[in-house]
């Protein structure tokens, strides 16, 4: 793994950008905004920095950290090198940490972002603390491949399969749908990445975390689904080093203000 001094592209506003190469030879494109304490966004599925469900939740969180945000491999600017391997998305978080020079750094996900963060923290990817949001647990399911379904949908129709994969696999209410845009070209590009999470997340559950030792806020909407409100607070009781925090939101969703607040006052209490 190594990281690359240039090119490096600082902006108006104070954000620098760049590309880092994975262990595997893959480039992965990363931003940086803010000072303090280094922290790294992990995002959900599907989605690019450009893209986030979460856009302006960097500039918020710059306030009080180094924020470290970045193309998951296959999404955005990126690349990707076959075949896939929940690994390598480590190793990249690797890369993207290298980049910190040695400081410790504070790892944020929101949704299967968030169960990836865990996974990578179990598998000894050095992180100081997580703030995890609402991550998926996913038991595994003997009498149904969703990895091979997403990937016949892939096949037919990008379309098809975004469509499929909000509906049939993550359950976003139909009010929720309603208030979405339709998916531009480039989410569609992202879609064929749903197989990436649909071959970490099965199999995950709290129990599978019950090792871990890193300092851990697992965070939650009020206003959650119950699925995940209930996963947030078992994770939190069976992690030794883990608590919760429900905090006011929405359905999958918590305001800039309130997590930047609990992400910072969680990151205080490391020091």
């Amino acid at each position: 793994m190594t990281t690359e001094p240039a090119p490096i592209v600082s902006t108006g506003a104070g954000v620098s950008h760049g590309t880092v190469t994975s262990a595997d030879g893959t480039r992965i494109a990363w931003s940086r905004r803010g000072s303090g304490p280094d922290l790294v966004m992990v995002h959900c599925v599907a989605v690019s920095r450009s893209s986030t469900p979460q856009p302006t939740l960097p500039d918020a969180l710059a306030e009080h950290f180094t924020v470290w945000t970045y193309d998951r491999r296959g999404t955005g600017e990126s690349g990707t090198t076959p075949p896939y391997a929940v690994e390598r998305e480590f190793e990249d978080l690797r890369a993207i940490i290298g980049l910190a020079e040695g400081r410790p750094v504070l790892g944020y996900g929101f949704s299967s972002g968030a169960t990836l963060l865990l996974l990578a923290a179990e598998a000894g990817v050095p992180l100081v603390g997580l703030a995890p949001l609402e991550p998926p647990l996913m038991p595994a399911d003997p009498h149904f491949d969703l990895r091979a379904e997403a990937q016949r949908r892939i096949e037919t129709s990008l379309a098809d399969a975004h469509h499929w994969f909000n509906t049939e696999v993550v359950g976003v209410p139909a009010e929720i749908l309603e208030q979405m845009p339709p998916p531009t070209e480039n989410d569609l590009q992202n879609t064929a990445t749903i197989v990436h999470e649909l071959t970490f997340l099965p199999g995950t559950s709290a129990q599978r975390f019950a090792g871990l030792r890193t300092p851990i806020v697992v965070i939650s909407s009020d206003a959650t689904d119950p699925t995940m409100l209930a996963g947030v607070q078992e994770l939190a009781a069976t992690i030794p080093s883990a608590s919760a925090a429900i905090v006011p939101g929405e359905w999958h969703g918590v305001d800039d203000a309130t997590l930047t607040l609990t992400i910072r006052d969680f990151a205080a209490g490391l020091r």
